[in-house]
């Protein structure tokens, strides 16, 4: 007999499990700690549930993230994590210490479709979504390897596009913010996105609303377009649109990342433009200076013009940080995380 996994299952599928084998509904909630807060593996060790129970569930369920996992360490302390799925796909994570607590970075897809072409995933193309149980293992399994209990925020920054998978991620954000479940403030989680607008659209209504960070990383169409295929479906004028529209909380912000080029989108004029799109939205620039790698064609900014760029926005009052990516000395860092060895289709978008 196959067993149900009950770890990634929403509130509502392990209630309708529970009553499939006879039990009340309200189990569900007395599950869901032991997945999400105290991390166990051992249906047995449920031990607020009875002994009898605990055997029923034992025959029929069961609970897993992945086959196995990896790690690397860098020298400023961050950790990339290779997870090994149970159909022997695998995927990366990253988990950093921040001055405040941690950050994970996690992956939404094995591969990605969106094709940029300063991003080592999209060399990869896209093979599958992630399930809501490889979305949160991700979080569980570096915890638990971590054995961390301070303050820490998500990212949905890894490999994939998330709003190519909302099924998933929204039950991931379910689990995520439930009391019963990791009880995360929704401005401890933020969702990248390359500028998936109809989805954009989607994650608006969603409830309780995660934070949104928008990849934008160029000013003009025909600019953007070069780097990032999607912008031929969902051009600059409508994402901003998109952006425009999304409810912000009175603190809240909507992050642009801007990945930095050599010679392509790191000039004044870039600035200047991208001060000018942002007028009228509350907003935030993370700077990112391009991280290279021998697989791509593209090099980091030049000092000088990534800090007239980033004094640029200062002096038009538009809020902004440069934001040296972590473990870049292990291919952790922004737009590095790729599995070698692994092509799937090229674009969808």
């Amino acid at each position: 007999m196959t067993k149900i996994n009950l770890f990634g299952l929403s509130l509502s599928e392990l209630s309708d499990y529970f009553e499939s084998i006879g039990e009340k509904r309200f189990r569900a909630k007395q599950v869901l700690p032991w997945l999400y807060q105290k991390w166990v593996t051992n249906i047995d060790s449920m031990t607020n549930l009875s002994k009898d129970l605990r055997q029923v569930l034992i025959q029929s369920a069961e609970i897993n993230t992945f086959k196995g996992m990896t790690k690397k360490k860098s020298r400023d302390g961050s950790v990339k994590y290779l997870f090994n799925c149970f159909d022997d796909k695998q995927v990366e994570s990253v988990f950093m210490p921040m001055k405040n607590g941690y950050t994970m970075c996690l992956s939404s897809q094995v591969g990605c479709a969106q094709a940029c072409s300063f991003c080592m995933t999209g060399t990869m193309g896209f093979i599958r979504n992630l399930t809501s149980a490889e979305i949160l293992g991700q979080v569980v399994c570096m915890l638990r390897d971590q054995a961390h209990d301070r303050p820490f925020n998500l990212v949905m920054m890894g490999m994939g596009e998330p709003l190519l998978n909302m099924k998933n991620l929204e039950i991931a954000l379910d689990l995520l913010f439930a009391k019963t479940g990791f009880n995360l403030s929704p401005k401890r989680v933020t969702i990248s996105t390359s500028g998936h607008v109809k989805n954009i659209e989607r994650l608006s209504r969603f409830k309780p609303l995660p934070r949104l960070a928008v990849s934008l990383n160029a000013t003009t169409n025909e600019q953007r377009s070069e780097i990032m295929p999607i912008n031929d479906r969902w051009p600059i004028e409508a994402l901003l649109q998109a952006c425009r529209s999304f409810p912000l909380g009175t603190r809240d912000r909507i992050t642009f990342e801007y990945v930095v080029i050599r010679d392509f989108n790191d000039s004044i004029a870039d600035a200047k433009r991208l001060i000018g799109m942002l007028e009228g939205i509350r907003s935030k620039v993370n700077i990112i200076p391009f991280n290279e790698t021998p697989e791509l064609p593209y090099r980091q900014p030049a000092d000088e013009d990534l800090h007239a760029f980033h004094e640029r926005l200062n002096r038009a009052g538009l809020r902004n940080t440069i934001r040296w990516s972590k473990g870049r000395d292990i291919g952790a860092a922004c737009g590095q995380l790729a599995v070698k060895g692994i092509k799937g289709k090229k674009r969808r978008v």
